[in-house]
């Protein structure tokens, strides 16, 4: 596939999101990569945590803020990739915000076994850009289970437990044009 596009990439906690998201951005020209969960650490005054019950217009409104600024990008002639906590449950709000793109979008669940994401979350609190990341383990199990059983979604589960970040990022650009990944139905006179 060559740019623009604009791939979101998702997972639980843990799952590579933010290094794969970087890893696949690096092999196109021009590329951007936006990391929509970097603005619930930007909520000043008034922040819920995002899994906490009454967490729905927060959450919304940032994920909306995120896929606008992707859209934008990506019209712009960005190979776009979104990396986040932007479940299946947020499609809707995709659909409304990507309703005029036309450029291809792909949609990627990263979800290796739970057992690589605890080791992630844990190995990943020494590193500067995961400064405050989550690491409460019974959160995580939580948030993961929410990316297990997804329905029509499990055709956009990428399983990368026996993979390295660099194996993963290549085998997902080799199949960002297929029909798995692809959302097709993004305008609703589609």
């Amino acid at each position: 596939m060559n740019a623009p596009f604009l791939l979101i990439l998702t997972g639980p906690p843990g799952a590579g999101k933010t290094t794969t998201a970087t890893l696949v951005a690096e092999r196109f020209t021009p590329s951007v990569v936006i990391e929509a969960d970097a603005l619930w650490a930007h909520v000043v005054r008034g922040f819920i945590e995002p899994w906490e019950v009454a967490t729905d217009g927060q959450n919304q409104t940032l994920v909306r803020a995120s896929l606008a600024a992707a859209a934008r990008l990506a019209s712009a002639g960005y190979a776009t990739v979104l990396s986040g906590h932007v479940g299946p449950w947020f499609l809707e709000v995709v659909r409304d915000e990507f309703a005029r793109l036309t450029v291809p979008v792909a949609y990627v669940v990263l979800r290796p076994s739970l057992e690589v994401c605890l080791v992630n979350c844990v190995e990943r609190q020494d590193k500067a850009q995961h400064a405050g990341a989550l690491s409460d383990e019974n959160v995580i199990r939580r948030l993961y289970e929410s990316y297990c059983e997804l329905g029509d979604f499990e055709r956009h589960v990428f399983d990368t437990s026996d993979l390295t970040l660099d194996e993963s990022a290549l085998q997902l650009v080799s199949e960002l044009g297929s029909a798995r990944f692809q959302i097709h139905d993004l305008n609703k006179g589609n």
